[in-house]
């Protein structure tokens, strides 16, 4: 894995120390090995990205922050990540848990854009359901389909819903 998003994000997110940067990307379904992350989390302190702070977490290890710097290139991966992956990626997911920390205004723009196209999905397969008389399987699938986008379209609208409200700050709460 070469884009230091996902670590990025994790570190913004969380704040943690990498063995809990670990779980936190593998519970969001973002496979990597412990080794992976303990080599690029060394070389993302040494590009001046993260930096270690001086507590020590209850095992020894001391939790990361990102600088100005890993801000900056937090908030290009995020906005690149929030245009182009699918709604049901894990790093789209993290995207918007790290959102706060890599706000630079467009956040909000892209995800109602994002909702907008979710609403034109689910409208197409709704009218594709209403229309088809294809087999029981084929049926089953657009009722999915149609089920995952109102779902997203929800998570979507709540989302934008509770930024609007309190601010950028309530993005990842």
């Amino acid at each position: 894995m070469t884009d230091d998003f996902p670590f990025l994000a994790a570190v913004a997110a969380d704040g943690a120390a990498p063995y809990r940067l670990l779980e936190h990307l593998n519970a969001l379904g973002v496979s990597i090995s412990r080794s992976t992350l303990y080599r690029r989390v060394g070389e993302l302190v040494a590009q001046g990205l993260l930096r270690e702070t001086k507590e020590k977490s209850e095992r020894g290890s001391r939790p990361l922050t990102l600088t100005r710097k890993g801000q900056a290139r937090l908030g290009s991966g995020s906005v690149r990540v929030l245009r182009e992956e699918s709604l049901a990626s894990p790093l789209f997911a993290l995207a918007v848990a790290a959102a706060d920390a890599a706000d630079d205004g467009e956040t909000e723009g892209i995800l109602r854009e994002r909702m907008s196209g979710a609403a034109r999905q689910l409208t197409r397969a709704e009218r594709a359901d209403t229309a088809a008389g294809d087999a029981f399987w084929a049926s089953t699938e657009r009722e999915r389909r149609v089920a995952h986008l109102k779902a997203d379209l929800q998570w979507l609208q709540t989302v934008v819903a509770r930024r609007s409200a309190a601010g950028p700050a309530s993005l990842a709460a």
